[in-house]
This record gives C-alpha cells, sequence and structure tokens, in this order.
C-alpha cells in the first residue's frame, strides 16, 4: 500500500498572495516611468557605481523593460521559494518577503528614474546613501506584510 501526501491547501492563494506585490510594484515603477517620461533625454541611467555615478545608460522603452524582466524574475524567484518551503506558515513568510523586495526594488527604480531626469553633462548622479534607504524601505514593508499576514492567521 502507498501512501500520498496530502495535498497542499492555499497554495493558490499563497501563490497570488506572493505574486501580488511585484504586480503592484511593477505597477507603480510604470505610473513614474510615464510621469518622468517626458524629462528624460535620449538615455537614461540604469547601473550606478558605488558612489552614485551612473556607467551604465539605457533607452527609456529599454530600461522600462528591464526593470519589468527584473520584476518578473523576483515574482519566478519567490514563487521557487514558495514551491519549495513546507509548512502551514511558509506562504505568510514569503509573502512578506516578497513584499519587502517589491517594496525596495520599487523605491531604487523611481529614484534612478529621477536622477534619470537631471542629467547634467551627460551623468547622472544618485547619492549612496538611497540604498540604505531602499533596504529600510524593503524591511518596513516585508514588516508591515508579516505583522497583517499574522493578524489574518
Amino acid at each position: 500500500m502507498t501512501t500520498r501526501e496530502a495535498p497542499r491547501t492555499g497554495l493558490g492563494r499563497h501563490t497570488v498572495s506572493t505574486v501580488t506585490p511585484y504586480v503592484v510594484g511593477a505597477a507603480v515603477t510604470g505610473g513614474a516611468f510615464l510621469l518622468f517620461k517626458g524629462s528624460f533625454a535620449d538615455e537614461i541611467a540604469t547601473h550606478f557605481t558605488l558612489d552614485g555615478t551612473a556607467d551604465g545608460f539605457r533607452s527609456p522603452g529599454v530600461a522600462i523593460g528591464l526593470y519589468l524582466l527584473i520584476f518578473g524574475t523576483e515574482a519566478a524567484g519567490s514563487i521557487a521559494a514558495l514551491l519549495s518551503i513546507r509548512g502551514p506558515r511558509a506562504g505568510g513568510s514569503v509573502a512578506a518577503f516578497s513584499w519587502g523586495l517589491s517594496a525596495a526594488t520599487t523605491y531604487l527604480f523611481v529614484v534612478v528614474m529621477q536622477a534619470s531626469t537631471a542629467l547634467q553633462d551627460g551623468t547622472a548622479q544618485l547619492p549612496p546613501y538611497q540604498l540604505a534607504v531602499a533596504v529600510v524601505v524593503g524591511l518596513a514593508a516585508g514588516g508591515a506584510a508579516w505583522l497583517v499576514g499574522r493578524r489574518r492567521a
């Protein structure tokens, strides 16, 4: 006689709660892109060194495509984590992580686009403290999502 593993309940619900933060982040990033679009030059900064100097540039269309690809990649990674973790609280933890990662990523993309509107002599500056702010934003969003998830459970 073989035993079958009990089906995981709520996997669809957990998947939706894991993907939703990335959809929201992509929507906010897309909205910011439309807001800043008129201020962009032919190429915008897409990569910065640790001292905050832009060293990678792309057209605005390619940049928004890269941003959306990154959200998709993050969502795929979070879904893979959700599927590999077992336990009743796994879905809430992955969802909280997803909200934190999406919030930090969204913040960074918006400040990078904002920095690209102020190109001076073809260079953009992104203050190094922005990375620390993104981490704080991500921790706050992830912590809030975790607390909300605990109250629902």
